[in-house]
């Protein structure tokens, strides 16, 4: 499910990025909404699965919305660069996360079917 989450966080971030609004907008508060989303989809699967993958996984989407939050917010120009960062780790982690989740299924798929 967090998968989809950060999807959609990921294509938020990406209108974000194509419109560049010189102050606060809507792409701003939608880029919030579904990285608020996420954090607190990950922050749940930590408190049931205290690992450390859970943790870390959960430490970059809270550090991706502080980046985010600060750009709706600049104390001067809006961190383009930086967005642009956050955008790339944060797709990174989704593909990991969708391919950690697929092998489980998978796996124990393929055993209950044997």
């Amino acid at each position: 499910m967090s998968e989809t989450i950060g999807h959609d966080a990921l294509v938020a971030i990406n209108r974000l990025l194509a419109d560049r609004p010189n102050k606060i907008g809507h792409d701003f508060s939608e880029a919030t909404r579904h990285l608020a989303a996420w954090r607190d989809a990950l922050a749940l699967r930590w408190r049931q699965s205290p690992t450390e993958n859970n943790r870390r996984n959960l430490d970059h989407v809270n550090a991706g919305l502080s980046v985010i939050l600060g750009g709706q917010f600049p104390l001067d120009q809006v961190p383009w660069p930086e967005i642009d960062k956050v955008r790339q780790d944060l797709g990174q982690l989704v593909s990991e996360t969708a391919d950690q989740s697929a092998t489980p299924a998978g796996s124990s798929s393929q055993t209950m079917r044997s």
